[in-house]
């Protein structure tokens, strides 16, 4: 896991192909149909948090990343109070932490597992999130399907992902990412995301580098480290429409349950 900059945190509601991204009506609709409180691993700035606590659901949001919550915070505060009373936030590691209650569902949206590169962290979090779920309560993730034409195509260049994008204080930033090494043993993606942040129309943009690696799995290798994990594999979907997974899906979107003792 790590740390996102203020500045980073600050940014990350502006980038339009994380506000594009269609899983938030998924995870809204699984959080309904759970029928009880919801936890929300890596909760972010609040993009699927919000939404689940507006949708009437009693929701606590947990990360890593002191910045993002605070993010959290700031938008909470400008929703109604019958939005935000339904929301807990809390600052914790996904591979290790302790609430105290069980929730009929635990979310990890927008590939919070694929921040978990051991087989010893994915297996502390499948462990800390069975302590957590209730009776017949669900986990819910999702991560990418892998391209292998896709990863052998990186060339450790930027690419720009994001054009010059105006900012609410009158800046602009743009972005770029790189895939700078891939360890093909270890299912792990070297990324850099480069944010150039401009104070104003004429100022000189600022570089800001976020750095991560990024774990990769294959369908059959969920299957067996869920079940490693004592979980029982009720859905995978290949996308966020709930179709299935099929060579071209872009997601492997996990809905399991721990087996009964």
């Amino acid at each position: 896991m790590y740390e996102y900059s203020p500045i980073v945190s600050s940014l990350y509601d502006n980038v339009p192909i994380y506000a594009a991204r269609p899983d938030v009506k998924f995870y809204v609709d699984e959080a309904k149909a759970s029928g009880g409180s919801v936890l929300e691993v890596g909760c972010g700035t609040g993009r699927v948090l919000i939404p689940v606590a507006r949708a009437g659901v009693d929701i606590t949001g947990l990360d890593a990343s002191e910045a993002m919550l605070t993010e959290c915070r700031a938008r909470l505060a400008k929703e109604p109070r019958s939005v935000s009373a339904r929301v807990t936030l809390h600052h914790a590691d996904a591979r290790d932490f302790e609430l105290g209650r069980r929730f009929s569902l635990v979310t990890a949206p927008f590939r919070v597992v694929q921040h978990l590169v051991t087989i010893d962290e994915q297996l502390r979090f499948l462990d800390t999130v069975k302590r957590h779920l209730a009776p017949k309560g669900r986990l819910v993730f999702d991560v990418f399907n892998p391209s292998f034409s896709v990863l052998a195509a990186a060339d450790g260049l930027e690419h720009e992902d994001t054009p010059e994008t105006p900012l609410p204080n009158g800046g602009s930033f743009r972005r770029t990412g790189a895939v700078k090494r891939i360890r093909w043993i270890d299912q792990v993606s070297e990324v850099e995301l480069a944010y150039y942040v401009r104070s104003g129309p004429d100022a000189e943009p600022e570089r800001f580098v976020q750095a991560f690696d990024m774990r990769w799995y294959l369908r059959a290798e969920l299957v067996h480290l869920l079940a490693r994990a004592g979980y029982r594999l009720d859905t995978m979907y290949g996308n966020f429409d709930r179709s299935p997974v099929v060579d071209s899906s872009k997601e492997l979107i996990v809905v399991a349950e721990p087996l009964s003792p």
